[in-house]
């Protein structure tokens, strides 16, 4: 079975595909540097969210993301920490009033809750932030790298999570997702994304007891993109996973994550 296999089911009237690596995660064999000191920055951190807990597998993620959702503009909520999310991007977010909500707290299943109320931090950041602590933040993706720094907001829970809208590019395609995230009337996947749009929801988990998931969810069949992604992506880690014993520094391990993860992180 490839490192990034996903199920396939109809949810919602739309295509849904889950990757549930329970246990077992898609780099096996991890560089052991992620569980010595580093010097200062730059660091697997800082450059990619890798840590000594949710290790080389995240610059996998962040790499599926970016390249199933191309050709299209994406657009992401970072559960919870919208405030944080804006300091760390330097920008304001677009506020809705609906969120995704994944719970992965099985090995190889989810409970998809849909569309849920906003939340976020009614943050010290920003004083007059409480007026809209009920609202979440969608924020726009310009390279990997905003995704990486979304990462190191959410990181801090438990268990994280960040939804990807990938839709045609354009203002009138980013007025209409607004809207159908705003309102009083609970939105569907199925009215959310239209024709080519991708959804993927990121969810990682962090304590014992937390899972990482992968949902991805479009009106077209992404099967074909999937599997010629798993395929490339086995392909990186088996390169990866025999060069790790041979990375002497960080500089080294920051060197071939590129060609793990397949993205240059500040490129559009």
């Amino acid at each position: 079975m490839h490192p990034l296999h996903f199920q396939s089911s109809k949810e919602q009237g739309i295509n849904v595909y889950r990757y549930l690596p329970g246990t077992q995660t898609a780099v096996t064999r991890h560089w052991p540097g992620l569980f010595q000191d580093w010097p200062p920055e730059p660091t697997p951190f800082t450059e990619y969210a890798v840590n000594n807990n949710n290790m080389e597998e995240v610059a996998v993620y962040t790499g599926l993301v970016w390249r199933l959702t191309a050709g299209l503009a994406r657009y992401a909520i970072p559960t919870y920490y919208r405030e944080e999310a804006a300091q760390t991007l330097g920008r304001e977010p677009v506020l809705v009033d609906w969120e995704y909500d994944i719970e992965a707290e099985a090995p190889h299943a989810v409970r998809d809750n849909g569309f849920v109320p906003g939340r976020s931090t009614a943050s010290s950041l920003r004083p007059d932030a409480w007026k809209d602590v009920n609202r979440a933040g969608l924020f726009n993706l310009s390279t990997p790298r905003d995704l990486v720094r979304l990462l190191h907001v959410v990181l801090l829970d438990a268990s994280s999570e960040i939804s990807v809208f990938a839709v045609a590019p354009g203002p009138a395609r980013l007025k209409d997702l607004v809207a159908s995230l705003s309102g009083s009337s609970r939105p569907s996947l199925l009215s959310v994304i239209r024709d080519a749009d991708v959804f993927v929801d990121l969810t990682i988990g962090s304590d014992v007891d937390y899972y990482d998931a992968i949902t991805v969810a479009s009106h077209a069949d992404l099967q074909p993109r999937l599997d010629a992604l798993a395929n490339d992506f086995a392909q990186r880690i088996e390169v990866f996973e025999g060069r790790v014993d041979g990375l002497t520094d960080v500089a080294a391990f920051l060197g071939v994550v590129p060609e793990l993860s397949g993205i240059d992180l500040d490129a559009e």
